[in-house]
């Protein structure tokens, strides 16, 4: 009962690994073109920071729905409101530098904030969807 209530975590390490595996795999392939070292923080840094602020969020939005399924929508928003503050902390730094070639790395931050903000959204319609 409790792993099955669970699920959705487990389905979001999944994508989030998959994902991973795949920007990691971009960024070989491109090795010549991206330089991932000068970024500020590294890609695994930001799937480390954004899986586990979703993992997060996920869980809570379970406990939530266990306790009333009519609250999840609103705690999501405002979860996901405090999530974009944090990603934006982060990202200031990134904003703050004047090197030329640092449009590829905001480009890459948020496409990292949006992959996980996509995944959070159609996993909270199908904890809102599976009303028991």
């Amino acid at each position: 009962m409790i792993i099955k209530n669970f699920k959705p975590v487990l389905n979001l390490f999944l994508v989030a690994t998959a994902c991973y595996s795949i920007h990691k795999l971009v960024f070989y392939c491109y090795k010549e073109e991206i330089h991932a070292r000068n970024f500020h923080y590294s890609i695994e840094v930001l799937y480390l920071l954004f899986s586990a602020l979703s993992i997060l969020i996920v869980t809570i939005l379970i406990k939530i729905k266990q306790k009333s399924i009519d609250n999840v929508g609103m705690v999501f928003l405002i979860l996901t409101s405090i999530k974009m503050f944090i990603a934006f902390a982060f990202l200031y730094p990134i904003l703050a530098k004047s090197v030329d070639r640092i449009s590829f790395e905001k480009t890459n931050f948020f496409v990292i904030f949006i992959l996980f903000l996509a995944i959070e959204t159609v996993i909270t319609i199908r904890i809102l969807n599976n009303n028991q």
